[in-house]
Order: C-alpha cells, then structure tokens, then sequence
C-alpha cells in the first residue's frame, strides 16, 4: 500500500449557496446538496479544467461527492472522464441550520445558539447535523481507501471547503485553533487548486504538499 503518486483536490466552483447569506440559503427551498453552480462558477470551473489539462492532462481516477456543485464543476473540466461518487467527500451536514434561520432556531430551539457558542465550532453538533469530527472520521476512511487502492495513481477530486480543511488538518496534524482559523477566514477560493505528491521517505510513504490555493480564474497559478 502506498499513497497516490499525484492527488490533486479542487474545491467546487461558486455554486447559488456561495451568493446568499445564511437566512437565505435557510429560505430557499433547495437543499444544500442541490444547489448548481452560477454562471461565474461554471467560467471557474472551465478555466480550472483548462489549467489541470495543461499541465497535468488525464488523471487515472476522478471523484467526486454526491453533492449537484460538486459533480458539475468536474463535468466541466473533465467532461468524457468516468467519474466515481463517494458519500465520504460530502461537505459538511449542519443539520437545522441548513432550513432555519437564526431567528427560527432561537423561537424552536430555546439556548441552541448558546449552546453553539459554548461548545465552538469544532465540538458543536447542530441537531440533525455532524460536528468536526464526525467529518474527519469520514476523511480518515477515504483516506484508507487512497492509500490502500491508489498506490502511484494520479487521483484528482472535487472537494467541498469546510472538508478540505479537515483533510488538511489530518494530513498535516494542524491543531484546532488553526483549523477554526482557516474556516473562518475561507481560505480555498471556488475553483481552486491543492496538489500533494505521494513520496517515501525512510521507506516509508506520504503525502506531501506541493502547491496550495492555485487559483487558475484569478491568474494565481
């Protein structure tokens, strides 16, 4: 076993939940799953495909989560590849906070949003949702099947942003604090591009960061 000899992840192109506040995704009738992309998000996404054919060109593997955004931005840029979808790679579930609003959950769920200050971000579980580390127990087993399955391939994946992180935080050890950091600050753009090589070192493999935060559509390659 051994890690994939390229991996790279691209965050899904700016799709209808990216333009709204969070009382209006909570109104919007769309669940969170079904949400396309904009017409901004399919340029991204065509002009990320344009940048990974140029300079990686067929990949042996695509994935991609069950999740509408993230199934058309590959379609996009790898439009006759043979793509694979895992539930492990959906984003995160927020449970109530996906169909209410704040004012909602305050009126039906009386010192929930105390609750959620109390126990922070990465603890938190929202009723009906996952907290961070249900998350990262869905990452830890994709990544098993990574390594186990894809030994000197070249994978590429379309990821979601709050899943990216904990992936990052997993593979580099990141501690919580950075963690919340990164989420708070949205770190990986729409569109954009992370690449990690699979190396052995002392015979033993890893995943190595080669680039971060490629954007392709703002000319940051």
């Amino acid at each position: 076993m051994g890690w994939p000899r390229r991996l790279v992840l691209v965050r899904h192109a700016e799709s209808e939940g990216n333009i709204k506040t969070a009382d209006e995704r909570a109104g919007y009738g769309v669940s969170t799953h079904a949400y396309s992309l904009t017409e901004r998000g399919r340029y991204q996404a065509k002009l990320t495909g344009e940048y990974l054919c140029n300079r990686f060109g067929d990949f042996n593997i695509y994935y991609v989560s069950y999740y509408t955004r993230s199934k058309e931005t590959m379609k996009i840029m790898y439009p006759k590849a043979r793509v694979y979808e895992d539930p492990r790679l959906a984003e995160g579930q927020r449970g109530i906070y996906h169909t209410m609003t704040e004012d909602q959950i305050r009126q039906c769920y009386p010192g929930e949003l105390e609750r959620k200050e109390r126990d922070g971000l990465f603890h938190y579980r929202a009723p009906g949702g996952e907290n961070w580390p249900d998350i990262e127990m869905r990452i830890h087993s994709f990544l098993g099947t990574l390594n186990r399955d894809y030994d000197g391939q070249n994978v590429c994946i379309v990821v979601h942003g709050h899943w990216l992180i904990l992936f990052q935080r997993l593979v580099h050890h990141f501690s919580i604090d950075e963690a919340v950091r990164r989420y708070k600050n949205a770190v990986a753009k729409n569109a954009s591009v992370t690449i990690y090589d699979g190396m052995v070192r002392d015979g033993k493999s890893h995943l190595v960061l080669r680039d971060e935060n490629i954007v392709p559509w703002e000319g940051r390659v």
